[in-house]
């Protein structure tokens, strides 16, 4: 599976941890669970020194595997096979660790793996094998490349062994000189020395070296010759020796480099007999493989080393671009195929195909098509109409917004203008309906993003303009979604203003500002209530500028009955000037308060058989009676 999963590029500090995380599991042989059984057969009898561990898994399985940021799976590429979807799914599933920085974001993480390779897995856990040899994206090209570079640091470890052995023997053999000349010291006595003997021969061979050169001259230039002539042939001994040793080496380099150029005459003749050219880009390519490698001052064997070590630089970095080619072939194939398979979900064609080597052109024929039809200008003119009227509606909108919160204050203006004709809570004061707008940085820029909107699209003349128009406008939209969370802060104008009653003199001082009746008597919040839901029913109907509403009667049940008759007239009287025509109805014991304010009044009673009729009892004559109160149960309304 190592030969699948290669670790994406900006994540290499991250390969050593992965391959730690990952154990066993990469190692592991992938078998088509449709062959395994054979497979199975067919190795059984096949000793092997090293037990290989094997997977049957099925093949072809769709490459739709979801993997979160921050995790492993995430920071890995994968080579295109039929084993790759059920790879994906199964380190998603399995292998799904966060990479964190520090080991105490453990807790935040069910699964997680620090960049040293500890793990964590709900209360279990591993570290420690660093130094494991990496398995991810393991190739062929590159374990040769691996074995190259073992074999160049073995040969450099035995030429140094060769080296240390060659000491080694030689300081044996001068210890060995050593330990006979000093065996030939320990055996000799000085009585077994005749130093007057050696002393008396060396002084007459001394005096007569002496007696000769003194009397000849010619012998002491004569022994300087000598001397130096016998320097001369030590040196060209030495310098004998080194030129035949470059000699061989020489002979050698001749055979490889004529090895070499018949090599390359027969590429050079094979293509040229295959009519193979290369092209402009290749020589450009080549060229900078190989510049800055010649100088002029260069012998021809310098000039052949230098090109040798050149040739060796350029096929490895040849290798890195075929390899690095090869991985951008591999994603643009796994792209192709994730197109294809989105085409197909959304326009299903039996005739198509997913594969990038067999269905590519079929496509091609498709793209040319759409092309020769139109499509792109097509959408192009639909992208540009779609701008169009969706910035039309934008612009409306807001349009829309600030004439509806302007139609909000026109229709309470009317409001205001009976409500100053009214008397509230006395004959010197009167109330008034209080519109504010209500200043939200949200609302604000809000607006300033539709007349943003309105601007770009104005202003656009480029397709990247008209783009990047398009997203801002759809970032818009989706804001007044109705789904949106903001929708109704946004959209909805009663959220745009507040309301509240302000108490005022006749000549418009200010008193006080209502925005709650907690701290209110029951009288007094009775008055005010009657003027607060008498004047938002007028708005309601939207004829406030008319003498009268559009539907005048209006039904309290048990209104007015907590205040006294001072408090109930106010009231009253504020839903007539309003234009509203009262109906109250109230308990049997509840009414005096409004009785003085009414034109007219009826008891509703029952008879023995529980039907319900009313009896008029405001302006009856004296000699009118009513019936009998054993006739009508307790409490009856009035």
């Amino acid at each position: 599976m190592g030969e699948l999963i290669e670790v994406r590029t900006e994540f290499e500090p991250w390969r050593a941890a992965f391959n730690l995380a990952l154990g066993g599991f990469a190692t592991e042989m992938l078998i088509d669970v449709a062959h395994l059984k054979t497979f199975r057969t067919a190795i059984n009898s096949v000793p092997t020194a090293r037990r290989i561990r094997f997977r049957g898994v099925p093949t072809g399985r769709r490459d739709e595997a979801a993997v979160a940021d921050r995790t492993l799976p995430a920071r890995l590429d994968h080579r295109p096979t039929p084993f790759t979807g059920w790879l994906k799914h199964e380190l998603a599933d399995r292998y799904g660790y966060v990479c964190i920085d520090s080991p105490a974001q453990f807790a935040l993480h069910r699964k997680a793996v620090t960049i040293s390779g500890q793990t964590s897995d709900g209360g279990r856990g591993a570290h420690g094998g660093q130094g494991v040899r990496n398995v991810l994206g393991f190739s062929a090209a590159r374990r040769l490349q691996e074995l190259e570079r073992e074999v160049a640091e073995a040969e450099r470890a035995h030429a140094a062994a060769s080296a240390v052995l060659e000491q080694a023997t030689a300081g044996l053999d001068s210890f060995e000189k050593q330990r006979g000349a000093y065996e030939k010291i320990v055996d000799l006595t000085w009585e077994q020395v005749d130093i007057a003997s050696l002393r008396s021969e060396l002084g007459r061979w001394t005096a007569i070296v002496t007696e000769v050169t003194s009397d000849n001259p010619e012998i002491g230039r004569l022994r300087r010759d000598l001397d130096e002539l016998e320097g001369r042939v030590t040196r060209l001994t030495e310098d004998s020796g080194v030129a035949k040793s470059r000699a061989a080496e020489l002979e050698q380099a001749w055979e490889r480099t004529a090895d070499a150029v018949d090599t390359a005459q027969r590429t050079l003749d094979d293509a040229e007999a295959d009519g193979t050219q290369v092209a402009a880009e290749h020589r450009t390519y080549l060229a900078g493989l190989f510049a800055d490698d010649q100088s002029a001052d260069d012998s021809p064997a310098q000039a052949v080393e230098r090109f040798d070590a050149a040739l060796d630089r350029a096929a490895a970095r040849v290798r890195e671009d075929q390899g690095e080619a090869q991985a951008a072939v591999g994603r643009g194939r796994s792209a192709l195929h994730e197109v294809f398979e989105t085409f197909k979900e959304r326009w299903p064609n039996p005739n198509l195909g997913v594969d990038p080597d067999t269905s590519y052109d079929d496509y091609e024929r498709f793209l040319t098509d759409l092309e020769k039809n139109g499509l792109h200008e097509l959408e192009s003119e639909w992208r540009d109409s779609l701008l169009r009227l969706s910035g039309a509606d934008l612009t409306k909108l807001d349009s829309d917004i600030s004439t509806a919160v302007r139609e909000i204050r026109d229709r309470i203006d009317p409001v205001n203008a009976i409500l100053d004709g009214l008397d509230f809570s006395d004959e010197h004061h009167k109330l008034h309906i209080e519109l504010r707008d209500t200043s939200s940085p949200v609302r604000a820029r809000f607006r300033s993003d539709l007349r943003a909107v309105r601007e770009a699209i104005a202003n656009a003349v480029s397709d990247t303009d008209r783009q990047r128009a398009y997203t801002r406008m759809a970032k818009v939209v989706d804001r007044v979604r109705r789904t949106a969370p903001e929708f109704h802060d946004l959209i909805d104008v009663r959220n745009h203003v507040r309301i509240s009653a302000e108490k005022l003199t006749k000549d418009g001082s200010h008193v006080a500002v209502y925005d709650h009746i907690g701290e209110k008597s029951g009288g007094e919040s009775q008055e005010l209530v009657a003027f607060i839901v008498g004047a938002a029913l007028r708005y309601q109907l939207g004829d406030a500028g008319s003498a009268r509403p559009r539907y005048a009667p209006v039904f309290l049940d048990e209104a007015l009955i907590k205040a006294d008759a001072h408090f109930t007239g106010r009231a009253i009287n504020a839903w007539r000037g309003l234009g509203f025509q009262l109906i109250i109805g109230a308990p049997n014991d509840k009414h005096s308060g409004i009785e003085p304010h009414v034109d007219a009044g009826y008891v509703v009673l029952k008879d023995t058989s529980g039907k319900s009729f009313t009896q008029l009892t405001v302006g009856l004559p004296d000699e009118a009676t009513l019936p009998d109160e054993a006739g009508m149960p307790d409490g009856a309304p009035v």
